[in-house]
Parts: C-alpha cells; structure tokens; sequence
C-alpha cells in the first residue's frame, strides 16, 4: 500500500494519495456511477488526472486522503477550505461502487471530521450533497450534521439542475455525538 497511513479506523486506513493512485483515480472518476454525484461532466485521463493532483490533491491547504480496506485504495475524501481564523472547512468524498452500501464512508468521514476538531481545532464543519443522493446526506447526518440549507440547482447531473443540500455541525455537537 503506498503512502503511509494518518488515520486509522476499525475497517478503513485513511493514508496519504500518492503518485501511484493516479491510474485508480481516473478509472473511477470517469465511472458514470462516481462522476455523475461529482456534478463532474468532462472525461478524464492521465494528464487531467496528474494536473488536478498536482494543483489539488497534493495541495498544502487542502488535506486528500485516499480511503483504504484491506490495503486496496477504495476512494477519497477531502477536507478542504480550511478556515483557521473562522475555524470552518468543508468534506468531500467519494467511494468505488463497489465498495458503497458497507458504511465505509461514513467511518471515514467520521475519523476526518474527528481529526478537523480534535486535531485542527475547527469549530465547524460542513458539507454538500445533491439532493438526489440518498447515501451522502446519510453519510453527513452519521457525522452528526443537520441540514442547514438548500441550493436550489445548484448542481447537474445529466444535463438536469437538481438541488444542492447544505449540512454543519459544530464541535460541541460533534463532541456531543460521539460514542
């Protein structure tokens, strides 16, 4: 498993993205089933792939993790937007279909969210979903977020505007939720 791990669940390894992943990340972003809850239109190859790491992915202010089982990348997730003076970032992920339905993201997005105040220090964090996606709200609502606000098409998906959900949750909150 290249890249070494920062943080460790009961089922997933979240570690750092490495060169390496670039082939993974294409195949699956390009995926109908990943790009479409992305809003992502365009097709992608290698060159994107390695440009949106580069400026992205390997970003200082941004922290990208890929999302490991059994020492296989499954997907990633992101924290990014991050906010020290205002205390707030923002979540995003995505997972290989394969792997979805096995509460893996939520695991995930827990350990990043618990990292963003425990370690980090955030205050509040936040995340999207488009309405239309039934297992990222679910995802956000295990990470003790509430619904906040609607987009209203804020995103597309196959040409159609659909809404975009705003989730938060504040440390107390989180510091409230967990187990």
């Amino acid at each position: 498993m290249p890249g070494s791990a920062f943080l460790r669940g009961d089922r997933v390894v979240l570690r750092t993205v490495e060169e390496e992943d670039l082939a993974f990340l294409r195949d699956n972003v390009d995926d109908p089933r990943v790009r479409r809850p992305l809003t992502g239109t365009e097709p992608t190859n290698i060159e994107t792939t390695r440009e949106h790491f580069e400026e992205y992915i390997s970003a200082e202010e941004d922290l990208t993790l890929a999302l490991c089982v059994d020492g296989e990348i499954r997907g990633t997730i992101t924290l990014f937007g991050v906010d020290q003076r205002a205390g707030t970032a923002e979540i995003a992920y995505w997972l290989t279909p394969e792997a979805h339905g096995r509460g893996l993201m939520t695991e995930a997005a827990r350990l990043l969210v618990g990292y963003a105040f425990e370690e980090l220090r955030l205050r509040r964090v936040r995340g999207r979903a488009l309405a239309t996606n039934e297992a990222s709200k679910g995802v956000l609502r295990n990470c003790g977020m509430q619904r906040e606000a609607v987009g209203r098409e804020a995103g597309t998906v196959d040409g159609e505007y659909v809404d975009m959900i705003h989730f938060g949750v504040l440390r107390e909150e989180w510091a409230a939720d967990d187990p």
